[in-house]
């Protein structure tokens, strides 16, 4: 665990490429950094990414906050389009997947706490029905 706060500008962030090919991820905050209990970055997700692997996380809780675009999220079973400054919170354990939608890129800060590898892919939802939102 670092004994100093961490600061640095967006900009110098480093990147990585997404699982699957779906776009980059501006990594803010987690193991790399000496983080133990949470991941935060930034998901830059591709126009026709798709939604992504449907999967859990057994002990990690997620929080999607849009900052560009919309995000189609499913989660057990149950469709939600989030937009520009939406919130979702996808406690542990419930199966989920993300992707972009409406044909232009998204761009998401995505939270998870505690961090770790805890990504579980699963059989996607044979009858999707529509959310709240």
């Amino acid at each position: 665990m670092p004994q100093e706060p961490i600061i640095f500008n967006l900009a110098d962030a480093p990147t990585r490429p997404m699982r699957y090919d779906r776009g980059t991820q501006i990594r803010l905050f987690g193991e790399e950094t000496g983080a133990r209990n949470v991941d935060v970055h930034i998901n830059v997700i591709n126009a026709d990414s798709g939604s992504g692997p449907y999967h859990y996380h057994e002990h990690a809780e997620n929080v999607y906050i849009v900052l560009e675009g919309s995000i189609e999220v499913v989660v057990e079973g149950k469709r939600y389009v989030l937009h520009k400054d939406d919130v979702g919170f996808i406690p542990a354990g419930l199966r989920h997947s993300a992707g972009a939608t409406g044909g232009a890129p998204a761009k998401a800060l995505e939270i998870y706490a505690p961090v770790g590898l805890d990504f579980n892919i699963v059989d996607d939802p044979t009858d999707i029905v529509e959310g709240d939102r």
